[in-house]
């Protein structure tokens, strides 16, 4: 992951954190990625490389994203492959 910008502190990124995770919960997604990149959060930046690949079925979004979280693009492969056989062994267990 790159590291944090050196104007934004803890407090303000926590802050900003805390606002992107509103936003992703309230599937404003557009704006929790740019809060998410704006302070440097991988984790946040993940999920919403997943959202972008399960309900969106963007897959060059994701890979995007996955990278710019700080992963490799074969890490990238990697966490989309998982995330799909995580989803089809959900969708099975809900057919059972």
């Amino acid at each position: 992951m790159p590291p944090e910008p050196p104007s934004l502190d803890s407090s303000d990124r926590a802050a900003l954190i805390r606002k992107g995770n509103e936003y992703f919960n309230r599937e404003e997604i557009d704006l929790a990625e740019r809060i998410y990149a704006t302070a440097n959060y991988a984790d946040g930046l993940k999920r919403v490389a997943e959202y972008y690949f399960r309900k969106q079925k963007n897959v060059k979004k994701a890979v995007e994203l996955y990278k710019l979280a700080g992963g490799k693009e074969e890490e990238a492969m990697y966490f989309l492959i998982a995330q799909g056989i995580k989803r089809l062994l959900e969708d099975d267990r809900q057919k059972k």
